[in-house]
């Protein structure tokens, strides 16, 4: 999305709110905005199908706790939700003592993300690192609003032909979800509704690991 300013135009003046706003300031559209995303969001979470959610959860952290590998992948801002979901998932997994199950973005190594995208194709970022990574009764995790990318759809196919769990997450059925095992759609297509949801998702699973405890910050929970 581009930010520039047009040419022959000076900086563009925000106006500054203040107490008793008119209809038509900063203040009074960002707050209306605010309300508008808050009923949308309440709406979408209302519309979720709870089973489908739960049928992914549970595929999800029963592969955790079988110390299988967990590999997350998406685009844009997808792809730092592949980031937050891989890590939540490790921390959450960790036990003193044990080996924690692996939990793997497949968007975190811009290196090697890059180095497949000029040398190979865009479309392969992600199903040309499976091999490397996979093992069979492993699972993917694939994030998307339109369920319509190459790259998730590549990479769903050569998830399973590796023997893999193909779960995904998305704001429309796409052509994933015919290639997945189970995969929940939320969000009605929107990008911020759906990618609010891909970490709500992930939020999930780690309470669900946790055995279905709220994890709180402890000053907040100690007084």
């Amino acid at each position: 999305m581009g930010g520039g300013v047009d040419p022959g135009t000076g900086p563009v003046s925000i106006p500054q709110a203040g107490p008793g706003q008119e209809p038509g300031s900063v203040s009074a559209e960002a707050e209306a905005v605010v309300k508008s995303y808050v009923d949308d969001l309440t709406l979408a979470l209302a519309q979720m199908e709870a089973g489908s959610m739960a049928a992914v959860l549970e595929a999800l952290v029963l592969a955790m706790r079988e110390g299988r590998r967990v590999l997350v992948a998406g685009n844009g801002g997808s792809s730092t939700a592949a980031i937050h979901i891989a890590s939540d998932l490790m921390a959450a997994s960790a036990a003193p003592g044990g080996t924690a199950p692996q939990a793997v973005a497949l968007t975190e190594n811009i290196a090697r993300v890059t180095a497949i995208a000029n040398d190979y194709s865009y479309d392969e970022i992600f199903s040309r690192q499976l091999p490397g990574w996979a093992r069979p009764g492993d699972v993917l995790l694939l994030l998307s609003v339109s369920a319509r990318s190459p790259n998730l759809v590549r990479a769903a196919e050569v998830a399973r032909d590796l023997g893999m769990t193909v779960l995904a997450a998305i704001g429309d059925p796409g052509e994933l979800a015919p290639l997945t095992d189970r995969y929940v759609v939320f969000g009605q297509a929107d990008y911020g509704l759906t990618e609010d949801l891909h970490v709500a998702l992930g939020h999930m699973a780690v309470r669900v690991l946790g055995g279905g405890d709220a994890c709180r910050y402890r000053a907040a929970v100690d007084g």
